[in-house]
């Protein structure tokens, strides 16, 4: 199923037990014993950096968060030859047979571990000021500076290599939920697509990639586009992708797509510039030309845990809208057929479909 990698979840939920599990990888502790299958433990940390003390602190925190067993050893010690038979024998780690399954998703668990490093000082730290002023908050916060999109318009290698590093966080997270939303949207109905804020083109990857007769057009700022026909160029759906600069609010939308789409874009805009943006979409669209909007829905924290892996979720707390927000805003800019399918995968997800009839 498309939402199969949601068993990495469990290993995100705990910020202590997440960022043990940010070292072990980075120590490449986790690679050692996924290797051997099973290492005895006083072998496990040789020429790493970690005393013995932090390896057993280690261990015993992902042994907490279910990522690794530890056994009595059943085969000789190698640092116990020759000191007699009372002493004990290391124990022996291995992976759990979750974590084993979680690491089919390797790709996503580190880069949803490196993400959550990444704004965990501006959620922890500065809190009080992302409760007081949301623009306050973002102007001196580390996440401000990752999506610094002021580096999106001129295309030079320093913005590109800025640029591509947020870039890669989001694609990876998008891998994984493109399918999903196939899943529950009939693409296969349309022929050409025009994804707007499409950023790297992952979006259009994973949907030309089911849909074979579908071809894309990612709309975004220059330099994204830039960066991202280089993460399209090597796939197969390439060359039914193309990119094409555009600032949404002073260009019209090209004609000639019979879909188009927003995938985790429409949050980052102001209510005013929503309804914009949607009746741009109207105009763009041929008679019976659909629209569909794939964003994470407002939820109520008060009703779910609020895990560490979901950090640079939370940091937008404000930005997410109920389906209703939309639909009022379709069917007012002439929209009809309007259809709403919520999914759940680690937050709430909406699929809103609307249809540009009428005309």
């Amino acid at each position: 199923m498309s939402t199969d990698y949601l068993i990495i979840e469990p290993f995100l939920h705990d910020a202590l037990q997440a960022r043990t599990l940010q070292a072990a990888f980075d120590l490449g502790v986790i690679d050692r014993v996924e290797a051997r299958e099973v290492v005895v433990q006083s072998q496990l940390f040789r020429n790493l950096a970690c005393d013995a003390a932090g390896a057993q602190f280690l261990i015993d925190v992902l042994t907490k968060a279910g990522v690794l067993s530890v056994a009595k050893a059943t085969a000789e010690d190698p640092d116990a030859k020759n000191h007699g038979t009372d002493v004990p024998r290391s124990p022996e780690v291995s992976l759990t047979a979750a974590f084993k399954a979680a690491l089919k998703y390797r790709d996503l668990l580190q880069t949803k571990l490196q993400f959550s490093e990444l704004v965990a000082p501006d959620f922890f730290a500065r809190l009080p000021q992302l409760l007081s002023s949301y623009e306050e908050f973002m102007s001196t916060s580390m996440l401000f500076e990752l999506f610094d999109y002021s580096r999106c318009y001129e295309v030079t290698p320093e913005n590109c290599l800025r640029t591509s590093r947020w870039m890669q966080l989001t694609s990876m997270l998008t891998r994984y939920e493109a399918p999903v939303c196939c899943d529950h949207f009939p693409f296969a109905e349309h022929r050409r697509m025009l994804d707007l804020g499409g950023n790297s083109g992952e979006f259009a990857v994973q949907v030309c990639r089911r849909n074979s007769a579908l071809h894309a057009t990612v709309a975004d700022l220059p330099v994204v586009c830039h960066v991202g026909a280089r993460h399209v160029a090597p796939f197969a759906e390439a060359p039914r992708i193309q990119f094409q600069p555009l600032h949404f609010i002073e260009d019209d939308f090209p004609n000639g797509h019979d879909l188009i789409t927003f995938k985790s874009v429409l949050h980052d805009w102001p209510d005013a510039l929503v309804e914009v943006l949607i009746r741009k979409c109207f105009d763009a669209l041929p008679a019976n030309g659909r629209l569909m909007i794939f964003e994470r829905q407002f939820w109520d924290i008060s009703l779910h845990s609020m895990p560490y892996g979901l950090l640079p979720v939370l940091l937008f707390f404000r930005s997410y809208r109920r389906p209703e927000f939309y639909t009022a805003l379709l069917s007012a800019a002439g929209f009809s057929s309007i259809s709403v399918t919520t999914v759940q995968l680690e937050v709430p997800f909406m699929i809103i479909s609307a249809q540009a009839s009428g005309r």
